[in-house]
Parts: structure tokens; C-alpha cells; sequence
């Protein structure tokens, strides 16, 4: 019986601009499901300085967290992430993508959309009230 040796915390944000949020394709992904901008916590780092300092990282967009939308998690054999879902205002910056993230879509803000994401976040976001935000 084996056990997971690390858990991370982890932020992603939500970024909507004309009813389209911001999803990103890794480099280094096997396989065609979308991620949002985000990343791991650093040590002494709190969520809302993650969220900022891993977005402008991989998008050299700067946003404003404006509100907590779900949690969500990923488990694998060795890891656990945890991760918090921002809601984002997208404050300046031209987005330009890391060496992290091959390409980039707007996607329309529905169930569709967001079934294209990895299954963790897909799960979390098909639970919001796309109305709402």
C-alpha cells in the first residue's frame, strides 16, 4: 500500500474578457485538454500574491483577484495538488505567452468550453453559474 510523498497548493484564475475566458495549452502536455493561467504557491507566499506573480509569468498579463469561485484537486500516484479558482479582472499587459504554454484560446464561457480544460478544473467550473459572472 503505497502513500503520496508531496500535496501543493495551487491557484488558477479565471480570466473573462467579452464573455471569453483565457485558457492555455502546455508545451510539455501529452494530450489536447486546456489549462488556466495559474500555478504552485512559493513558501510565505500567499494565494493572491501566487495568483499575480504565476499569471503575469506565463501571460505578461497583469490581473486583480476579485473573488473565490471553487476549489478543485488532482490527485495522481505520488501527488496531490489542491487548488483555489479566482475570478479575475483583467487589469493591462499584452499577453505574451512563457516557454511553459505553446499556444492560447478564448474560449466562450459555457459548459462547452469548459470541457476542454483538464478534467480537475472542467469538473469546478462546469459548477458555476456562467450568468453570474
Amino acid at each position: 500500500c503505497g502513500f503520496m510523498t508531496q500535496i501543493n497548493f495551487s491557484v488558477k484564475g479565471l480570466i473573462i474578457k467579452d464573455h471569453h475566458f483565457l485558457a492555455l495549452h502546455k508545451s510539455n502536455a501529452k494530450n489536447n485538454f486546456l489549462d488556466l493561467p495559474g500555478g504552485k504557491t512559493h513558501m510565505k507566499e500567499s494565494a493572491e500574491q501566487a495568483l499575480l506573480r504565476e499569471i503575469e509569468e506565463e501571460t505578461n498579463l497583469i490581473v486583480s483577484p476579485k473573488k473565490v469561485l471553487s476549489t478543485w484537486q488532482f490527485v495522481n500516484d505520488d501527488y496531490l495538488i489542491m487548488g483555489v479558482l479566482y475570478l479575475c479582472d483583467l487589469v493591462g499587459g499584452d499577453l505574451v505567452l512563457s516557454s511553459e504554454h505553446n499556444y492560447y484560446e478564448w474560449l466562450p464561457l459555457n459548459l462547452d468550453s469548459a470541457t476542454r480544460l483538464n478534467p480537475s478544473l472542467s469538473d469546478a467550473i462546469c459548477q458555476l453559474d456562467f450568468k453570474a459572472l
